[in-house]
């Protein structure tokens, strides 16, 4: 079950093919944020507001005097505007920052950006804003593995295991160490040559695990974190797969290291670790408050008119709730619970306590018949699986073991609504999934960002699924572009926390565009998902193959507590 941990890392590779090309990470014009909060900044070290418009965007340095773009003391004179002389204060001469006219000061080089000089790059359809380009004294050695010429950042890799390759290579979907190097390589080109790094690269460096995972071994992920960052000394790092090993973010944190990964953890772990632990999918707080906003305005008090078997159809609705045993985890599963038995809607008689399944996947298809008894006993019509996206093979078996057909609620997260993954769960079962989907409808890879990058700077043999490494090494290089020239943990979460929303429905009104925030105690960036369901005859956009998800309202994606009323539809 989820206890198939190890299941999930077999597939992780296979679940980051053209689902993922939707996730990357949307940064539009901003920089600057509010004051740090860590203790990682002197006093005073942060930005303030010049221009009036109420968002701190000049920095300043320890004693508060403002910084221009090179690091050097503001004194006197105005920013100029576009053929006029500047106007306001805190700038050298008449106007640095102008266009031609009288400016007097001089003209900010943003050779480096894009031609609207807006945005970074326009080479992917995301970007973050552009900074002009730097000179001057970055600060040197402002934290853990930085100087004035180089961050260092790991790629954790977790242990690897014949087998898995085996079963990906069976399907033409794993991915070799030499194919995600030559990604990375293209990747790690691609962002030096557009983004702005105030004089330093990054290096980017790979670490192999040692530690099992199924069941994961939690005192073995201390210890290596520990050996890991004790040898490197690294300033971030990032781990694409995990989905259970919250201690291994736990003690990158506590080592004051920034780090990215572990999918639809609580919020409370995020916030508890901030200004540390970021990651690309939404938060599992969030993804129960959007499935309780589903519930309450589509599902609750009514009938199951979708579940499988007739019996269901005619009985109120009642929900169920399974989850992987783990605290980041089952948190989210009893804040869902609490949401729709009072907290949004409804009463305990419409749901029954959650389950919580162990990560042993010796274990699994016991677990997964005795999860379908109990529900079944407690008079369950409406199951949603918040878990990683192989326990539904599980489930959905044990399921049709004890012939117990109910309506199959989407919690959205784990990449459950990617088509593929889809074929994996018991089709008598999985007919009757509904609900939403944080993924946007799959285009070709050909024309994803990830394809684009690697294409720019000369490299045309990218494997397939290196979208969701391109994904999380986004994130790095905005994280590093907007915490301005003194990099330090602190100045990553002012910058990434000041970014205003980018994408989605209601900006884009393009299916393909996933809502992409960061705020005050929101350290993950899908904010938004589409109403989908399952149809095991349609064929996909992915692969061409029957069996695929199908978005209603030609894919139109709902922000958080938008969901319209309306009974769900298949």
């Amino acid at each position: 079950m989820t206890g198939s941990s190890s299941l999930a890392r077999r597939y992780a590779p296979f679940l980051m093919l053209a689902a993922v090309q939707v996730l990357l990470v949307a940064l539009v014009p901003s920089i600057g944020g509010p004051n740090g909060r860590g203790t990682d900044v002197a006093a005073g070290d942060g930005y303030v507001d010049t221009d009036g418009d109420g968002v701190p965007d000049t920095p300043v340095d320890e004693a508060g005097v403002p910084l221009d773009a090179s690091g050097n003391p503001i004194t006197g004179g105005g920013t100029g505007g576009t053929g006029g002389g500047g106007t306001g204060t805190g700038r050298t001469g008449g106007g640095s920052t102008g266009t031609g006219g009288g400016g007097g000061g001089t003209v900010a080089d943003k050779s480096k950006c894009a031609k609207d000089g807006l945005r970074q790059q326009d080479v992917t359809l995301n970007s973050p804003p552009c900074v002009p380009r730097f000179t001057g004294n970055n600060g040197g050695s402002t934290y853990q593995g930085v100087t004035a010429t180089e961050i260092k950042v790991l790629r954790y890799r977790p242990k690897a295991n014949a087998q898995v390759d085996f079963l990906l290579r069976s399907q033409g979907l794993a991915s070799s160490p030499e194919e995600e190097a030559t990604a990375q390589d293209a990747f790690a080109k691609f962002f030096e040559k557009h983004y702005e790094f105030y004089g330093r690269k990054i290096k980017w460096i790979w670490v192999q695990g040692t530690c099992e995972i199924s069941p994961p071994d939690l005192p073995c992920f201390r210890t290596e974190v520990k050996e890991l960052n004790e040898k490197h000394r690294p300033f971030a790092v990032y781990y694409t797969q995990s989905t259970t090993q919250a201690e291994f973010f736990e003690e990158w944190s506590s080592h004051g290291v920034v780090n990215i990964g572990g999918w639809h953890f609580n919020s409370d772990f995020n916030a508890r670790l901030r200004p540390y632990h970021w990651d690309v999918f939404m938060d599992g707080t969030r993804t129960a408050r959007n499935i309780a906003d589903y519930w309450c305005k589509k599902m609750q008090g009514k009938n199951a008119t979708l579940a499988g078997d007739p019996l269901l159809r005619g009985r109120k609705r009642k929900l169920g709730i399974l989850t992987q045993d783990f605290p980041v985890t089952r948190k989210n599963a009893q804040d869902l619970y609490n949401m729709v038995t009072g907290g949004m809607c409804g009463t305990k008689e419409d749901a029954a306590e959650p389950l919580y399944t162990p990560s042993d996947i010796a274990r699994a298809q016991t677990t997964a018949d005795t999860v379908a008894q109990k529900f079944e006993a407690e008079g369950v019509t409406t199951l949603v699986i918040m878990a990683d996206p192989i326990n539904p093979t599980y489930t959905t078996a044990g399921c049709t073991r004890q012939q117990w057909y109910p309506e199959h609620l989407l919690a959205g997260s784990g990449l459950i609504d990617y088509d593929l993954l889809g074929r994996l769960y018991d089709q008598s079962q999985w007919v009757n999934a509904f609900g939403p989907g944080h993924l946007a409808d799959p285009i070709p890879f050909a024309e994803t960002d990830a394809a684009k990058a690697a294409r720019d700077v000369g490299v045309n043999n990218v494997y397939s699924g290196a979208n969701l490494l391109f994904a999380y090494m986004s994130v790095i290089a905005a994280q590093v572009q907007m915490a301005g020239p003194r990099l330090t943990p602190t100045n990553v979460e002012r910058g990434m926390t000041s970014l205003p929303a980018g994408g989605g429905w209601e900006r884009t009104k393009n299916p393909a565009s996933v809502l992409v925030k960061f705020g005050p105690g929101d350290y993950t960036a899908i904010e938004d998902s589409r109403h989908t369901f399952w149809n095991p005859n349609a064929i996909s956009k992915i692969d061409g193959k029957a069996g695929a998800y199908i978005a209603l309202s030609g894919g139109q994606r709902w922000e958080l507590g938008t969901w319209p009323r309306g009974e769900p539809k298949q």
